[in-house]
């Protein structure tokens, strides 16, 4: 019985404990960025310079599932140094990585109601990793809102078969260096 009482003061000790931290801080939100990915966004302050970002959105688009069906998966990590912060005001430097994965699925038809008429199904997919590093703000809306902006220097390389993907930077190379950045809104929980 003694030792039953010993181990229940103990979890109520490490329970009042972890609730009484003030960190890890949770956000979730929607951000979009070049560098480090777009769609539903996570972010886990460990403390007050240091914080991790997730990011990923997953969708189909497309009007039948055997011949018309499209994926997109974009998923992407950043982790964030505090320079600068108070109440309202947040700069960081951060380094992130993303990855784009595009697969189309369609189907052509050639000489379409005639005795010619051929099926010939098409398949393309594209695959794009980014890093980068750069510099960001928050803005803090009575600790509960954040509304951020990046801006930073992004690596991108591509194995794309495709010439019309909106990523595709220059016609012809299957990587790319320049300017990348981002926007978010996230809410505090």
């Amino acid at each position: 019985m003694r030792f039953k009482l010993i181990i229940l003061t103990f979890l109520l000790f490490s329970i009042s404990t972890v609730s009484a931290r003030k960190y890890p801080h949770h956000q979730l939100g929607i951000s979009y960025s070049t560098i480090s990915g777009t769609g539903l966004g996570y972010i886990i302050e460990l403390d007050r310079h240091n914080a991790f970002q997730f990011t990923l959105i997953p969708y189909y688009t497309g009007n039948n599932a055997e011949n018309n069906l499209n994926l997109t998966i974009i998923s992407g990590v950043e982790y964030q140094k505090t320079i600068y912060r108070n109440s309202e005001h947040k700069v960081y430097g951060f380094a992130a990585a993303s990855l784009w994965y595009f697969e189309k699925n369609s189907v052509t038809y050639i000489d379409p109601g005639t005795d010619f008429e051929k099926e010939i199904k098409l398949y393309d997919k594209d695959v794009y990793h980014n890093l980068g590093l750069g510099v960001g703000y928050n803005y803090i809306l009575n600790s509960a809102v954040s509304f951020n902006i990046n801006l930073g220097l992004q690596y991108q390389t591509t194995s794309n078969d495709s010439f019309y993907n909106f990523l595709e930077r220059v016609d012809g190379n299957d990587s790319f260096i320049g300017v990348g950045g981002g926007v978010g809104i996230f809410f505090h929980l």
